[in-house]
């Protein structure tokens, strides 16, 4: 076994987050180590010998009394065809890193391909009750993204999310679901079974594998969905709630946040107005194709594909 384990271990004692996790990991590299041969050490051998602080050398006592379950936990993971992705491995997010730092959570739980994630990727978010011609720039956004080779990333909920990851994979693409429950969780919506292909879906988890999905849960996921993202495509908010929340971490973190502008506002896409004024998000308008009106993407797929190094 490698040494997930141990790592799983040191995230469950209290009081250590990434930022510890990080110090640990930078230490134990810096030996030329594995963590695992750091366990067994006394705390005081790993303070003096890899110079951490009392906290981090005495996480490996509490962290020793945790092995078993770690393993039956790591064991399972496997069983179920789970990744688990630890902060520092190469199949880790590269922007979640980038952009989160010590805020970044320590491990992924991942189900599907796993190497979609660092491609180009553009998140599409909108309300659960998003309206018909939402429901429709929705997919038809999506559709553009799959034809200039871009992820699309959501949030695997009912509405605008699960219309995203659709048109995604009925159009041949790639598509990305962070999960407000933990990966054990998991279960394929009925809209997406018939276009459902794993090689090219992931879904991913930043919570203890069997944790239920909540409220709170969904605010952190839709986090994650903008800071893995290179574009930020909002199709219909409130001026509340999950996807409002999603606008203002997407500006927070600097990412280019776009949001569909109507001549005619849907009952949930009051938020929409307040991103473009507010929040300074740039406009998604119509534009002719076929005699049809679909959303003109142009500047939106510029921003992914040509973004600044």
């Amino acid at each position: 076994m490698n040494s997930t384990k141990y790592w799983l271990a040191l995230s469950r004692v209290q009081g250590i987050g990434t930022a510890s996790l990080r110090e640990i990991h930078s230490a134990v590299s810096a030996a030329g180590l594995s963590v695992s041969d750091i366990f067994g050490l006394s705390p005081a051998e790993i303070k003096n010998e890899f110079h951490l602080n009392d906290k981090l050398a005495a996480a490996f006592s509490g962290a020793a009394l945790l092995l078993d379950s770690a393993e039956r936990e790591y064991v399972m993971l496997m069983d179920a065809a789970v990744t688990v992705i630890p902060f520092f491995s190469p199949l880790y997010p590269l922007k979640l890193n980038e952009r989160l730092a010590n805020t970044a959570p320590p491990f992924l739980y991942a189900a599907g391909n796993t190497s979609i994630i660092n491609t180009d990727c553009a998140a599409i978010l909108g309300d659960s009750g998003i309206s018909s011609r939402g429901e429709f720039i929705c997919y038809t956004a999506a559709r553009e993204l799959v034809k200039h080779d871009i992820t699309v990333i959501s949030g695997l909920a009912r509405g605008a999310d699960i219309t995203a990851h659709r048109s995604a994979l009925e159009y041949g693409g790639r598509t990305a679901a962070f999960l407000p429950c933990g990966i054990m969780k998991l279960t394929v919506p009925d809209q997406l079974k018939q276009v459902f292909d794993p090689e090219r879906f992931v879904a991913l988890s930043h919570l203890n594998p069997e944790e239920p999905a909540n409220r709170f849960n969904a605010f952190a996921r839709n986090r994650l969905v903008c800071a893995a993202s290179d574009a930020v495509f909002i199709v219909e908010s409130p001026e509340e709630g999950g996807i409002f929340e999603a606008a203002k971490s997407a500006r927070k973190l600097g990412i280019p946040l776009y949001t569909a502008e109507y001549a005619e506002y849907p009952e949930n896409a009051a938020g929409n107005k307040k991103m473009l004024t507010e929040f300074e998000a740039r406009a998604v308008r119509g534009k002719k194709v076929d005699n049809l009106t679909v959303p003109n993407m142009d500047r939106f797929i510029a921003d992914v594909k040509f973004k600044k190094e």
